[in-house]
C-alpha cells in the first residue's frame, strides 16, 4: 500500500511469533547514499536491529560488481577519497598536501641518516667483525625503505589524480610496490637484530670471539636474509590484483558511464590470511625479542663477569652498573616496537573500518610506523663515542680531498 509521499512505501506481510527475518534495504540507482528510516508495528512488539553496520565500508564498487575489502589498511585505503580525480596538487584537500610534506621530510631525514651512517660504516676497521657489516647494510636498506616508500606515496597519488594511467602502470605498481616495501623493512628490523645478537655474542666468548668468523657468518647472513624473507611473502603479489568498476550518471533510470574506478585490492582466503598474521608478528616481534633479550644477557652476563672477579661487591650491585651503562640497549628496542606498533595495528583491521572518519588518524599512524627506517644514525651511531669519531675523521678525510 502506498503511503502520501511518493519517496515513502509500506509494506504489509504477516510474520511468525519468535522468528528472525533479515530486511535488505537497497536503492534503486547504484552508488547512491543518503538517510532513511525504517518503522514497524503490529499486534505484537517487534525488535529491529541493525546486523551489518554500513555495508558499503566492507565492500567497494558498486551493487552489482563489487568485492570485499581485505584485512588491514594500506596508504591507498587512507587516501582513496581523499585525492581529487583529475585536479592538479594545489586544488588537492588539505590531507593530502599535509600528506606531500610529510612524505618530503621523511625522505630528506631518512636520506640525511642514511650519508651519515654510510660514512660511518664504510669505515675498513669497524668491518673487522659482523656488527659494522650489519650495520653498513643497515644503511643501505634503510635508504631503499623510505626511497620506495616515497615512491609508494607518489604512484598512488600521480595515478589517483590522472584517471587516464595506462592499466599495465597500475597493474605493476599494485602486485610490486608494497611487497618490496615490506621486504626491505623486514630486512632492516632484522639487520638491527642481528647486531644486536652479535654483541651478546660478543659478551659470551669474552676474548675467545673471533672477529674472521664474525664476518664470514654476516656476510652469509646477509646474503640469506632477504631470500628467506622474499619467501615467506611471496604470496603477496599473486593475491594483488586492480579492481574496475565504472562510475555511472544517472538520467531518470538510465545510467551513463562518465569514468573508471580502478583500485589495487588483495584478495587472502582465511587460510593465507591467518599465514599472513603469523608472518606479520614473526617479522615485527621477532626482531624486538631477539633485541630485548640480548641487552639482558649483555647486562647479566658482563654483571656475571664483575662479580666473580670483584668478589668485594654483590652481583645486585654490578647488574644495577650495567643497567646504568647498557639503558640505552633496553630503551632503544623498546622505541622501535612502540613507533611499529601502528603498523601492526593498521595491518589487522577490519576491512570494514572506515576510514574516511578519521584519515588524520591513520594517516599519522602509517607514517610513524616508518620512521625506525630514518633512526639508524640516532639509535647506533650518536650513542657510540667510537662511531661518532670515526665518522668525525671521515668527514675531515672528505674535507681535505675537496680541497685538494
Amino acid at each position: 500500500m502506498g503511503c502520501s509521499s511518493s519517496e515513502n512505501f509500506q509494506v504489509e506481510v504477516d510474520l511468525l511469533v519468535n522468528v528472525t527475518y533479515i530486511l535488505i534495504v537497497t536503492t534503486i540507482h547504484q552508488d547512491t547514499t543518503g538517510s532513511f528510516s525504517i518503522i514497524v508495528s503490529g499486534p505484537t512488539k517487534a525488535n529491529v536491529k541493525r546486523i551489518v553496520e554500513n555495508r558499503d565500508k566492507c565492500v567497494i564498487g558498486s551493487s552489482c560488481n563489487n568485492q570485499a575489502k581485505g584485512i588491514g589498511i594500506t596508504l591507498d585505503d587512507i587516501l582513496r577519497y581523499e585525492i581529487k580525480r583529475n585536479m592538479a596538487l594545489e586544488n588537492q584537500s588539505l590531507l593530502v598536501k599535509i600528506s606531500v610534506v610529510l612524505t618530503t621530510i621523511m625522505f630528506l631525514l631518512g636520506l640525511i641518516n642514511s650519508i651519515l651512517s654510510l660514512l660511518t660504516f664504510q669505515n675498513a676497521d669497524l668491518r673487522k667483525v659482523g656488527c659494522g657489516i650489519y650495520l653498513l647494510a643497515s644503511s643501505i636498506t634503510s635508504l631503499l625503505t623510505i626511497s620506495i616508500f616515497t615512491i609508494n606515496f607518489w604512484f598512488i597519488l600521480v595515478t589517483r589524480m590522472n584517471s587516464s594511467t595506462n592499466l599495465s602502470i597500475l597493474r605493476g605498481g599494485c602486485i610490486s610496490i608494497e611487497p618490496l616495501l615490506k621486504l626491505f623493512l623486514y630486512f632492516d628490523t632484522w639487520l638491527n637484530a642481528c647486531v644486536a645478537i652479535e654483541r651478546a655474542m660478543h659478551v659470551y666468548q669474552g676474548v675467545q670471539f673471533n672477529k674472521k668468523k664474525s664476518q664470514r657468518l654476516a656476510r652469509w647472513i646477509i646474503f640469506i636474509l632477504p631470500f628467506s624473507i622474499t619467501a615467506t611473502i611471496i604470496h603477496e603479489p599473486l593475491h594483488r590484483s586492480i579492481f574496475e568498476y565504472p562510475i555511472k550518471e544517472y538520467t531518470g533510470y538510465r545510467g551513463k558511464t562518465i569514468g573508471i574506478h580502478r583500485w589495487c585490492v588483495v584478495n587472502y582466503s582465511r587460510v593465507v590470511q591467518d599465514y599472513n598474521t603469523a608472518i606479520l608478528f614473526i617479522h615485527l616481534i621477532g626482531p624486538f625479542v631477539a633485541n630485548l633479550f640480548s641487552a639482558l644477557f649483555i647486562i647479566f652476563g658482563t654483571a656475571r663477569q664483575r662479580s666473580l672477579a670483584q668478589t668485594n661487591r654483590s652481583y645486585i650491585t654490578h647488574i644495577r652498573e650495567q643497567i646504568r651503562e647498557h639503558k640505552r640497549l633496553l630503551i632503544s628496542p623498546s622505541i622501535l616496537l612502540i613507533l611499529s606498533m601502528p603498523r601492526l595495528i593498521i595491518s589487522l583491521l577490519s576491512g570494514c573500518v572506515k576510514v574516511s572518519d578519521k584519515p588524520w588518524l591513520y594517516l599519522f599512524a602509517y607514517f610513524i610506523s616508518f620512521t625506525p627506517s630514518i633512526l639508524v644514525f640516532t639509535v647506533f651511531v650518536v650513542p657510540s663515542e667510537l662511531y661518532r669519531k670515526t665518522l668525525k675523521e671521515t668527514l675531515r678525510n672528505w674535507q681535505r680531498r675537496i680541497r685538494h
